[in-house]
């Protein structure tokens, strides 16, 4: 190329003579890819990285916005969600539930647009622009999960809704969810950005979509956990909810699924 260097000569030459294209990850093959849904919760827990067993048993509190119960679980307004300081205890844990060594996923390109559109990739969005993309390798690190079908399940739920009846009848908390399973994914990324004639980077860079991206960054992980729900406390209206009976913790319906969809990219502390 001598110094030619013109940004659509290189591109041209890197797609038809360098090296093999690259395309962004579409939403389904990223979905199907890194095997996750829009049921689960994908929250960024930093102090549960040592230990993330601890995650099994926490409570998720959804308050009323604007004194208002959500109406649309899926596309209505932002959740008001917190997690509460007093986790369910008391519980078994499923022994056979557990990852005896990290799993492949898969190795994908992301951009700003999908990132964005994926609850599981929020967190990364806001550091990409237009012209920038990330590689990633997706791993499934661990995993846990309650047996939620040994006597100790429903024993420590209902010990727990007795401490808490403050929160049960609290009108302001619109549901209450308790974490019955995790799975901790390592994503692994490198950032890359369109060659535009100035830009510099190693080697040859990566040919995305046609285009000549060049990386100046080294690898970085980052660690999310993707939570499963079981709700204890819903909304009843016109009915007193100290009187009923608001136990469903064996599987989560579709509508609580979708819920806990909508809190996806949120940071969980303890």
């Amino acid at each position: 190329m001598g110094n030619n260097n013109n940004q659509d000569h290189v591109n041209e030459v890197m797609d038809s003579n360098i090296a093999n294209g690259a395309a962004v990850a579409t939403v389904n093959e990223l979905k199907r890819k890194t095997n996750i849904n829009d049921q689960t919760a994908y929250v960024l827990a930093e102090p549960y990285t040592a230990n993330p067993n601890l995650l099994l048993g926490q409570v998720v509190e959804i308050r009323k916005t604007n004194g208002d119960c959500p109406t649309s679980l899926v596309n209505g307004s932002d959740l008001n969600f917190e997690f509460s300081a007093f986790p369910v205890t008391g519980f078994k844990i499923d022994e056979e539930a557990r990852q005896s060594k990290p799993v492949l996923r898969s190795s994908i390109i992301v951009d700003k647009a999908i990132c964005a559109e994926i609850g599981f990739l929020n967190f990364l969005s806001g550091q990409l622009d237009s012209k920038s993309s990330f590689s990633l390798v997706v791993m499934d690190q661990a995993k846990g999960l309650i047996n939620v079908q040994d006597d100790s399940w429903k024993g420590a739920v209902n010990t727990w809704k007795k401490e808490n009846e403050d929160k049960m009848n609290d009108p302001d908390i619109c549901f209450i969810y308790v974490v019955t399973g995790y799975i901790q994914k390592n994503i692994i990324k490198k950032k890359y950005s369109q060659f535009d004639g100035t830009t510099k980077g190693g080697a040859y860079g990566v040919n995305i979509n046609g285009k000549l991206s060049l990386s100046t960054d080294d690898y970085s992980l980052d660690v999310i956990f993707g939570l499963s729900p079981a709700i204890i406390k819903r909304p009843v209206a016109g009915v007193d909810l100290k009187n009923r009976a608001i136990l469903e913790e064996h599987e989560p319906d579709s509508e609580q699924q979708k819920l806990f969809g909508r809190i996806s990219g949120a940071k969980l502390t303890k």
